[in-house]
């Protein structure tokens, strides 16, 4: 059963790969929005100029990879093989991928990395996941462009993370710490806000659709008259000037 089991999934896997070729060769790897392209074999495809944006590279092998200026924003590349891939002027912005992967590639020249900089040199590359850490301020969550609804962030700590268009929608972040954040084009439509802390945040062109801010602090906040107008309770928030809605 065991052998059985193996094969069926090596078919699964052969068939993906043909599907995926197929597509390439297609010309359609233009755009590859979110495509499950996970444990792939993909050596020395040319993928450059590339939409991957959002796409699953989870243990695919990306070696030999010409990436250049592809879109790559944030990319799932868990655990996937970059030895030899070209990725200059690539973006990465809110991609899942280490300094150990990235280290692999032939060239980083032009890359903007997961924490939204420019590849300047090996500096920029620390040891941890840069994928969720600012070089510059280490242990502020990177969450740029992830889309974050399936997680519980009730009294989650946030302070000065950046989450500039996250996808926040319905997310349940009553008492989180949002002091001095980056959600500068976040959708938080129906997301629950109360009690939060986005003293100093960036909420400029937030979705705020039905958010609950009941009770939230948004003292020295960047945010407009119409977002908080477009928010479904506002009971008790402290406005961006001080004063307390009522």
């Amino acid at each position: 059963m065991y052998r059985l089991f193996l094969r069926l999934v090596k078919v699964y896997m052969d068939l993906r790969q043909q599907l995926f070729l197929r597509l390439y060769f297609n010309r359609r790897k233009a755009n590859l929005v979110q495509a499950d392209l996970s444990f792939l074999d993909l050596r020395g495809a040319n993928l450059s100029h590339a939409n991957l944006r959002e796409a699953n590279l989870i243990r695919a092998d990306l070696s030999n990879v010409n990436l250049t200026n592809a879109n790559l924003l944030a990319a799932d590349l868990s655990g996937a093989r970059l030895t030899g891939a070209d990725l200059s002027g690539a973006q990465l912005t809110g991609a899942a991928v280490t300094a150990v992967q990235l280290r692999q590639a032939k060239s980083l020249q032009g890359l903007t990395l997961p924490n939204g900089q420019e590849y300047a040199g090996e500096l920029d590359l620390p040891g941890e996941d840069i994928g969720f850490n600012d070089r510059n301020q280490p242990g502020v969550a990177n969450l740029a462009w992830r889309d974050l609804r399936s997680r519980d962030l009730r009294a989650a700590d946030l302070a000065h993370a950046i989450l500039q268009g996250a996808n926040l929608h319905g997310v349940d972040l009553s008492d989180a710490d949002l002091r001095g954040a980056t959600l500068y084009g976040a959708d938080l439509g129906e997301a629950i806000l109360q009690r939060s802390d986005l003293r100093g945040a960036d909420l400029l062109t937030a979705v705020l659709y039905n958010a609950d801010l009941s009770g939230a602090d948004l003292t020295g906040a960047m945010i407009t008259e119409k977002q908080l107008a477009s928010a479904l309770l506002l009971a008790g928030t402290i406005l961006p000037d001080g004063s307390i809605y009522e």
